[in-house]
């Protein structure tokens, strides 16, 4: 399920920089959920390292504004309000669909391929209801996309809207992914970019973009907080 955490021990160094990836990874692959509170000795044991590295990548992504100060120097996975959510689809849907723009315009036959072999594999997890593994597929597909613009500043900033952005992308599973919505977007983005036709790439991954974020938005309950039905 997306709440689980599935993270591996580290095991050389630099172990400050690699805690850091770790958990980047986990937020931008929705493995914690909005309002988690991750504490540093659970991370530490998690990671096989000392506290001292997890504090380390713990206060970078504090000071990003990814997480929160919890009690006794735990972090805290923010929520996500509708109104936030409304200004991240807002940037989101210009960024992506720029980098998908100059995705379709640089391709070539293999990294199509490659795009529809990723799809492939997200449709056989959705079928097995593997959906701790969709959600990293789901996120490599976007970010493979991305890279195809060739445009790094562009992918950068786009990874930092999604570690704000992940924890709640996270609830599209299971409900609104088994609709397979998403998917039949994602094979519009492929068929878009194989065809190198950039205005159509831009348009449905907005198009992407703005139906997972209705989805999200029925979730928010009275005081706007969006949580897991």
């Amino acid at each position: 399920m997306a709440g689980e955490v599935a993270l591996r021990r580290i095991e050389r160094e630099p172990l400050g920089e690699l805690a850091h990836t770790q958990l980047r990874d986990a937020l931008l692959g929705g493995r914690f959920a909005p309002g988690s509170t991750l504490t540093l000795r659970h991370l530490a044991e998690t990671f096989g390292v000392s506290v001292t590295p997890v504090r380390d990548a713990v206060s970078r992504l504090v000071a990003l504004g990814v997480l929160e100060l919890g009690p006794r120097g735990a972090a805290v996975v923010p929520d996500v309000r509708i109104d936030a959510l409304a200004h991240i689809t807002m940037v989101r849907t210009e960024l992506e669909g720029r980098a998908a723009f100059e995705a379709a315009t640089r391709a070539n036959r293999r990294d199509a391929a490659n795009l529809a072999a990723q799809l492939d594999a997200m449709r056989v997890v959705i079928r097995a209801q593997d959906f701790t593994t969709y959600l990293d597929l789901h996120r490599r597909f976007h970010f493979s996309v991305y890279a195809l613009a060739e445009v790094p500043i562009l992918s950068g900033i786009i990874e930092n809207l999604w570690l704000r952005a992940g924890p709640v992308l996270s609830l599209v599973v299971p409900d609104y992914v088994l609709t397979l919505k998403g998917t039949d977007r994602h094979a519009a983005i492929v068929d878009a970019i194989a065809r190198g036709d950039g205005a159509l790439a831009r348009k449905e991954t907005a198009a992407d973009i703005v139906e997972a974020d209705a989805y999200l938005r029925s979730l928010a309950g009275p005081d706007g907080r969006i949580r897991r039905a």
